[in-house]
């Protein structure tokens, strides 16, 4: 969950509540950073999804892996199948050492 200022914790922490009831695991990002490093935290974390809440309460979920950006709805989003549990990814070249 990317976070757009400090004030919006309260409702960043309240979506991933919402999340997790449906058994989403996610986290919120510990700092108000620039969405650029919130992103690139989330990758290095192997975490494919990002949840932005827009100013105007609207709520858009992009899968960092595509490019792809959605409106979704915390109460109803669910990730594909192969995406709610963490997945150990290693590059061609650790696999050829």
């Amino acid at each position: 969950m990317a976070l757009n200022d400090e004030e919006s914790r309260p409702a960043g922490d309240a979506i991933a509540q919402a999340l997790r009831a449906h058994g989403i695991p996610c986290e919120v990002a510990a700092s108000a950073q620039k969405f650029g490093k919130q992103i690139r935290y989330a990758e290095r974390r192997g975490i494919p999804y990002v949840w932005f809440t827009g100013r105007d309460g609207g709520h858009e979920v992009k899968d960092i892996r595509t490019g792809e950006q959605v409106a979704a709805d915390p109460a109803t989003w669910t990730p594909p199948e192969q995406d709610l549990r963490p997945q150990v990814v290693t590059s061609n070249e650790e696999q050829n050492t």
